[in-house]
């Protein structure tokens, strides 16, 4: 006869026996919680509303309630929710416990409901005083408002659903098991495990695919985000404490924690009293949780041990991979047996592991898939971008425009789709040759005449693909002429037609002398000013654009009444501060063509300098590479310096120090290199030059 003992009853003597896991959950809460809250808060002298502490405490406190702030509270609710999990149902992994419970007339589905809800209340009531006490902090302290008390009840919630996740995870782990400390190992798995399997495939293209490239944020590791409790639990904390708690990762929070009590219920329904004390309560999954276990393990650990050890080499990558599923296995069949003797007991799912990795290995290694030489259909093609490594030192957008656009290159024309395929094409073909744009990356010798180029790939399917490859310098070049002469993507491709011109505070300018200076015009005259740019830049040829290096530089500023480009949250205690930030973007480059934009600064009194003159110089500081010393490129010059020159040499590089016109005139003569072209890449500079100028300013660049 079953005894309908009421679940109020059964909790209230569950916590009665577990009263040090309640004394633990208060104290640990109160202590993370309310107490450094008001510690925190009184290291700020003054906050007043208006005031930059003020903003800074009213975006921080939130997280003061869940650990998006604090870090240690965080895992001290992911502790408090294994802690609780454990001892909650530790019972049933000993045999004479197990026995004695269930053998009392009481159902095993109250049991569980009971055992389940005893561990939730162990951390929600603690949870709720203490994020009442810290409101009341935050109250005494005068920083809350009724906005930043929902604020802070999102960040609660959040909170109550992260512990909630991690907790009916390590439930499962506990059904699973018939030992507690199997139990807590089976917990680790269970909350981490999906998520590197998740986010293993990105990571393996990224190891593998010479041509691999990602944009933003990888598919893999979105679902890793909403689809395993170590990335909802994450998300949870971080999107509330923020106050962007989005109803998707509310929804799969509340799926994962059900779906997952829902197995342990099953599984606790059908524990068999035998299970007690052996490592896996079900034997029969025993194999097949191994080769889940093993599988993404094993190369989750080549892949880190290649990152620890600096390895390039992707077959010793393999070889790693390989070692571990093995050391795995074992290391499993221990767990399981306790008995060296029987570790190849099981050799069937060893085999099966090792096999699986084997060819997760040999798909990404041998690129079986086609991957790297993927070109998609002519047909199937409705868009293609590409964008130079180049053009991200040499374009620079505003803010407004969508970033996916501005780093990966707009789409060109319809009708000139199939250049930028053929430029593509020539890019397979190099890396089929063993260039790669890696190269440019991983400190391989950098081809002179190539550069690292992003391809993008708009599918009829409305999918978009991601493709770098190396590309001869010269087919860049012609490819972006022949571009270059539809207006429409010539708009799109320089900056100064994406300015918001009601934005614009003010317009700087910057010569071969490397000083800015902000232009004294007004509204009317910087919109003839940018007029005149834009004329220029309609006018002016391909050829000049690509081939010719600029005089001068043109930089647009932005108030910081806008906050554009403003850090989301400055701690007022550090030496940074935000007053008068604006933001200068983007680079309007000058050249002796753009006729119109150069008149205009001269009739308004900003003539552009094309050379520096001696007289102004007070010293030169050449620093030359010991690369370009051995190729004899300075050889003259060097020998050309008077006595009065100063040259250190060091290991690396050699400084050459003048003070005197005569050598300042020749350096500056021999010198070029104050901007870089279109299609060039600044980091293959390995020389510098530093300027003092008589008037104290200073200046400095490589060449």
């Amino acid at each position: 006869m079953t005894l309908k003992i009421s679940c109020i009853k059964l909790i209230r003597e569950d916590i009665r026996h577990r009263g040090w896991a309640a004394a633990l959950s208060c104290i640990a809460l109160f202590l993370l919680m309310p107490v450094y809250a008001l510690l925190y808060m009184s290291t700020f002298s003054d906050i007043t509303p208006g005031s930059l502490n003020y903003q800074y405490l009213t975006d921080f406190f939130p997280g003061l309630l869940n650990g998006g702030s604090i870090q240690i509270l965080a895992v001290g609710i992911a502790v408090l929710a294994i802690l609780f999990a454990l001892t909650g149902f530790g019972y049933i992994h000993s045999r004479e416990k197990l026995d004695l419970y269930h053998s009392l007339p009481i159902t095993r589905s109250r049991w569980f409901i009971s055992g389940y809800l005893s561990g939730l209340l162990l951390f929600l009531v603690p949870y709720l005083i203490c994020s009442g006490l810290t409101l009341a902090a935050g109250v005494s302290r005068g920083i809350l408002s009724p906005e930043l008390a929902l604020r802070c009840a999102e960040a609660v919630v959040g909170g109550i659903l992260a512990y909630l996740v991690i907790y009916s995870g390590c439930l499962l782990a506990v059904m699973l098991t018939g030992r507690t400390v199997i139990g807590l190992l089976a917990s680790f798995v269970i909350i981490v495990l999906p998520f590197i399997m998740l986010t293993l495939f990105s990571a393996l293209q990224s190891a593998f695919f010479r041509s691999y490239y990602t944009a933003g944020i990888p598919l893999a590791q979105k679902l890793a985000d909403y689809l395993s409790p170590l990335g909802i639990f994450s998300e949870l904390i971080t999107q509330s404490s923020a106050g962007h708690l989005t109803f998707s990762l509310l929804a799969s929070a509340v799926v994962m924690a059900a779906l997952l009590t829902a197995i342990s219920l099953f599984l606790y329904r059908i524990y068999p009293s035998e299970a007690a004390g052996r490592a896996i309560a079900f034997p029969v999954i025993a194999p097949v949780l191994k080769v889940i276990i093993c599988i993404p393990a094993s190369v989750f650990a080549g892949l880190i041990l290649r990152t620890l050890m600096g390895i390039t080499d992707n077959n010793l990558i393999c070889l790693i991979s390989l070692l571990a599923s093995v050391v795995v296995c074992a290391f499993i069949e221990f767990i399981y047996t306790a008995d060296l003797r029987l570790l190849l007991r099981n050799w069937r799912s060893t085999l099966v592991s090792v096999a699986g990795v084997l060819a997760i290995l040999c798909i990404f290694r041998f690129d079986l898939t086609g991957y790297d030489t993927y070109l998609p259909a002519e047909d199937r093609l409705e868009g293609i971008s590409f964008y130079p490594e180049s053009f991200s030192g040499y374009f620079s957008y505003p803010d407004i425009d969508p970033p996916s656009e501005a780093n990966l290159g707009y789409y060109v024309p319809d009708e000139e789709i199939g250049l930028v395929y053929a430029l593509a094409r020539s890019g397979i073909a190099n890396l089929e040759n063993g260039i790669t744009a890696d190269d440019f990356y991983n400190g391989q010798e950098i081809p002179e005449d190539s550069l690292p180029v992003i391809f993008r790939y708009r599918l009829s399917s409305g999918r978009t693909v991601l493709r770098q490859y190396a590309v001869e310098r010269k087919k860049i070049s012609e490819t972006l002429t022949q571009l270059m002469e539809d207006n429409e993507y010539r708009k799109e491709l320089f900056p100064v037609f994406h300015i918001d011109r009601d934005t614009v505070s003010a317009i700087e300018l910057s010569d071969v002398y490397g000083q800015w200076e902000v232009l004294q015009l007004d509204k009317d005259q910087i919109d003839a000013l940018l007029d005149a740019y834009e004329k220029d830049v309609m006018k002016i040829s391909p050829d000049t654009l690509i081939n010719e290096t600029p005089i001068g530089e043109l930089s647009v500023d932005f108030p910081s009444s806008e906050g554009v480009g403003a850090p989301d949250v400055i701690d007022p205690r550090s030496t940074y501060s935000s007053a008068g930030y604006t933001m200068s973007v983007p680079m309007l480059y000058l050249y002796p063509e753009y006729e119109n934009t150069l008149q205009f600064l001269e009739e308004y009194g900003h003539p552009l300098h094309t050379e520096i003159d001696p007289a102004d110089v007070a010293s030169l500081s050449l620093s030359l590479s010991r690369e370009t010393l051995e190729e004899g490129t300075y050889a003259d010059l060097l020998s050309s310096l008077s006595s009065s020159a100063e040259r250190t040499d060091y290991e690396d590089v050699s400084d050459i120090t003048v003070t005197s016109e005569e050598d300042i005139s020749l350096v500056l003569e021999s010198i070029h290199g104050y901007y870089s072209r279109i299609l060039d890449l600044g980091y293959n500079y390995t020389n510098y030059l530093d300027i003092q100028y008589k008037d104290g300013n200073f200046y400095g660049y490589s060449f």
